[in-house]
């Protein structure tokens, strides 16, 4: 298993987008407006920089809706039920089962300090969403 992404909430995404990308070396993968961009460095970390004011069309975030979090990406679904198999024999609770989120199957749940763990396969990127450009 690695860890696969980073989830910040932002004021400024293209401020934060521009000085990842300027003084990191991350580059841009995914821009939705003014609410969200995503990055990768070198070695596949994703960074995923948000400015989420309300819940958006087609997210499952926790009930909670604390949406700082780490996320572990898994091979396949089998994967991912397996470590929600092992979680729940253990005793932890989980958002849902599970399900289909942004294309991918995951489930999030709370780490003991208090933010969220996502468990997820890879997520697809859809085509309208590619970045065409840098922030200037």
């Amino acid at each position: 298993m690695k860890l696969n992404h980073v989830n910040l909430y932002s004021h400024d995404i293209d401020g934060d987008r521009a000085m990842f990308e300027g003084y990191f070396g991350l580059r841009t993968l995914v821009v939705r407006g003014s609410v969200m961009a995503v990055m990768q460095d070198d070695d596949g970390l994703v960074l995923i920089v948000n400015h989420f004011e309300r819940r958006l069309d087609g997210f499952d975030y926790p009930a909670q809706f604390d949406i700082l979090h780490v996320g572990f990406i898994l091979p396949s679904r089998d994967a991912v039920d397996a470590l929600y198999a092992r979680l729940c024999a253990d005793g932890w609770t989980t958002q849902t089962p599970p399900h289909v989120t942004h294309g991918a199957w995951s489930f999030y749940f709370r780490a003991k300090g208090g933010y969220f763990v996502e468990v997820t396969t890879p997520t697809p990127i859809r085509p309208k969403d590619v970045c065409r450009g840098s922030p200037s």
